[in-house]
């Protein structure tokens, strides 16, 4: 469940970064830690401190609760999955109501809903 959790936040983590227009590099020098440390959080190869995670929520202006997912993990799901998860919950966090309305008619005609 640990390496799920990871993975998860890894990908929100990346996204968030991108959203904002950062390099690792950039986004580490704000946050006072290093660029590998960033890029091993992002890999999922290791966990942020809790001041870690605080100062990613307070550089990136993301609320806390946006970097873990919203119900149970499932621990059967790949971990390119949870990356796309992930990268789909910021999407849908950064759109306004008509946008959501258009995608979710999208996902259920993909759906054949």
């Amino acid at each position: 469940m640990e390496h799920v959790l990871k993975t998860y936040l890894a990908g929100q983590l990346r996204s968030f970064r991108k959203d904002a227009k950062l390099t690792q590099e950039e986004l580490a020098a704000q946050i006072g830690r290093t660029a590998e440390a960033i890029s091993n959080i992002e890999r999922a190869n290791s966990s942020p401190t809790l001041d870690t995670l605080l100062a990613l929520s307070e550089t990136l202006e993301r609320p806390l609760r946006d970097f873990f997912p919203a119900g149970d993990l499932d621990d059967t799901l790949s971990a390119n999955r949870l990356r796309l998860e992930a990268q789909a919950a910021s999407l849908i966090r950064g759109m306004d109501d008509e946008q959501l309305r258009i995608s979710i008619r999208q996902i259920e005609a993909l759906l054949g809903e």
